[in-house]
């Protein structure tokens, strides 16, 4: 692949949050793949195994393009020929606090348009490897960046397996869109906006903007890893609350962990407004490696619904209905593709009219299990995505499963938790999954 490439609408809205965030003092919008091995790598060998994925693959030579073309218009990724792979960083910790305080600096390194991708190694002395792929969020989603990921350990000696084929490569939502003329395009755009509006009649407030006097630059993360016997105990409650909704009981849990940080900072919001990713990649054999192929739900919980399982559970229903009734997951992809012609002021002025600033509560999303089993002969013992935190809101819960075993990472700008509560929130999490009370002695955020 050697022509140009159109950021897809959610690319666009990624690469516009991206400025919007370097312009707060924040990194910038890019995510870690993070990938536990049972072992150690020959560092030499992977090396050269990166080096020869990047000339097989033209994709990993991408940047944005700088030309007068590329700026006067829509942005697009070009291949720069003569790029190499980013050069392979090895970071030595000693134990799982340094190895966690790793990660978290290498959210604050900033993955830039102009270099979407890199490869870092964080090595404990007493432990295996891991591996830690870095890639601005324009490039892929979460789900895309495990198949790079899985791609680029693939195979034996020091290359991977062949690629996808190109057409399998790349997806973008505004592929559903073809068959439409514009003015069904602009109709279901205009519906967006009255939903979108509609949620907007009433305030919301995120954690980041109940904190006025922090401004975050960096991201913090808090990991929960339920046991295999937990998962199970999970499992069975999502069958005998939310009917195989699982999502359902993580964005309810999610957005009682911001609900009770809001309360003990004396602020009742009347409902919170969380985004929720939906995956467009097909159930099985999905081979896509670039591009944000989803769509989202916007959903509202009242505060007197949100304590409430069988309520909450119903309202969440009610809503991912009325999206597939009102093709809303289509409205949103309309909305998108037409809003990337719009100058970046008017852009970014038309974003904030909704929830007056606000992106949104918190940012919950579930992008399922992860599907990397081995890294250059190595086994994985873990692995899970891991996105910079967005502040405003500044806090945000990702879950994934590997292994059967369901893991969340909650990320939140630095300075915007009380160490107590920073303390109890993997515990309170937990609870809440499980339907269980919050721990004593400050679970209870």
């Amino acid at each position: 692949m050697t022509s140009p490439v159109l950021l897809g609408g959610i690319d666009f809205f990624h690469l516009m949050n991206d400025r919007a965030m370097r312009s707060r003092g924040q990194a910038g919008n890019h995510c870690l793949f993070v990938i536990e091995l049972d072992g150690r790598l020959d560092l030499a060998r992977l090396a050269v195994r990166i080096e020869r994925a990047t000339r097989a693959l033209p994709e990993l030579r991408f940047r944005l393009d700088n030309s007068v073309l590329g700026r006067a218009g829509r942005p697009r990724w070009v291949v720069d020929h003569h790029r190499r792979a980013p050069g392979l960083r090895l970071h030595e910790v000693a134990g799982e606090r340094e190895r966690a305080a790793r990660l978290e600096a290498l959210l604050a390194d900033r993955t830039s348009a102009e270099r979407p991708w890199a490869l870092d190694v964080v090595r404990d002395v007493g432990d295996g490897d891991t591996v830690v792929l870095r890639h601005h969020h324009a490039l892929t989603d979460g789900r895309g960046a495990d198949r790079l990921a899985a791609w680029l350990g693939s195979g034996s000696g020091d290359a991977p397996d062949d690629p996808p084929p190109r057409q399998e490569r790349h997806d973008a939502p505004e592929r559903l869109l073809a068959a439409m003329d514009r003015d069904e395009r602009v109709a279901l755009a205009r519906a967006y906006k009255a939903h979108v509006l509609s949620l907007g009649r009433a305030p919301i407030l995120s954690l980041a903007r109940a904190c006025p006097q922090v401004r975050p630059s960096a991201s913090r993360v808090l990991r929960l890893t339920l046991s295999a016997e937990e998962t199970r105990a999970f499992d069975l409650r999502v069958r005998q609350r939310a009917r195989l909704a699982e999502t359902s009981l993580m964005l309810i849990a999610a957005t009682r962990l911001a609900d009770r940080a809001l309360a003990g900072r004396g602020f009742a919001p009347p409902h919170h407004v969380i985004p929720l990713p939906l995956s467009l990649d097909p159930k099985g054999g999905a081979r896509r490696l670039f591009g944000n192929h989803l769509t989202m739900a916007l959903l509202s919980l009242g505060r007197d619904e949100l304590h409430d399982d069988a309520r909450a559970v119903a309202r969440l229903a009610e809503q991912q209905r009325a999206v597939v009734r009102d093709r809303l997951d289509l409205a949103m992809i309309a909305a998108l593709d037409l809003a990337r012609w719009l100058p970046g002021p008017i852009y970014r002025w038309l974003g904030d009219q909704p929830f007056q600033g606000e992106l949104a509560s918190l940012i919950v999303s579930n992008p399922g299990a992860v599907t990397v089993e081995r890294f250059a002969g190595l086994p994985v013992r873990s692995a899970y995505p891991l996105p910079a935190v967005v502040a405003p809101p500044g806090f945000q819960v990702i879950f994934s499963r590997f292994g059967g075993r369901l893991s969340a990472s909650i990320i939140h700008g630095d300075g915007l938790l009380r160490p107590d509560e920073v303390e109890a929130m993997p515990g309170a999490l937990r609870a809440e999954l499980l339907g269980e009370p919050a721990p004593p002695g400050g679970g209870a955020v």
